[in-house]
């Protein structure tokens, strides 16, 4: 598959979908060029076209998201190893596990995010859990508030079934930026990413 195709994969997984001309702008070609790509896509069965209109500027798109045949294209074996791990272990030491592990992160974000201000601590916080294998954005919303978005999660499998890895990443977040943290998807509810939105104002 050429670069341009791993591309729009890439970009819809992170944002769910995206209307043709979302997707011409991020890959910077003309919608033509940005259409070839995806009609391709859409022959393979890897993208659909779907039937609501993208809302926005100009006139309005149809949007375009994943098939459930794309996932075999994002690396998931990390998650059968997960999933094995799950059933290895009991549920106190699942609890220790993550418990420790929580802590860990928390204290390493917190001196990555020193002296740094709300919005500059809030876009490191993206550029540090995508090294840890989340494919994730930032995004800033029409009200003035900063969101965290999180796809692809490398555990996702093992939040799903135990929930352990991320009910206290809200927490953690609101203590490392001192600010409200409210969770609005959750790729356990079979969302397309786990969204955190910060109250910034």
């Amino acid at each position: 598959m050429d670069k341009r195709k791993d591309t729009i994969l890439s970009f819809l997984k992170a944002s769910g979908h995206a209307s043709l001309a979302d997707v011409a702008a991020h890959l910077e070609v003309s919608k033509q060029g940005a259409l070839r790509h995806l009609e391709a896509l859409l022959g393979e069965g890897l993208v659909e076209k779907g039937n609501e209109s993208h809302v926005g500027p100009g006139r309005p798109e149809h949007v375009y998201r994943l098939t459930a045949a794309a996932a075999e294209h994002f690396p998931h074996a990390h998650r059968e190893l997960a999933g094995e791990l799950v059933k290895f272990m009991g549920a106190a030491q699942l609890e220790r596990f993550f418990t420790e592990r929580a802590a860990r992160t928390e204290a390493a974000l917190a001196a990555e995010l020193a002296g740094l201000s709300l919005e500059q601590k809030v876009r490191r916080l993206g550029e540090l859990a995508g090294a840890t294998g989340h494919m994730t954005e930032v995004i800033e919303n029409a009200d003035g508030t900063l969101a965290i978005r999180h796809c692809n999660c490398p555990i996702g499998d093992v939040a799903a079934e135990t929930g352990h890895p991320c009910h206290r990443e809200q927490s953690m977040y609101e203590r490392l930026l001192g600010a409200e943290v409210e969770r609005t998807t959750w790729l356990a509810n079979a969302d397309a990413a786990c969204t955190y939105v910060i109250r910034t104002k």
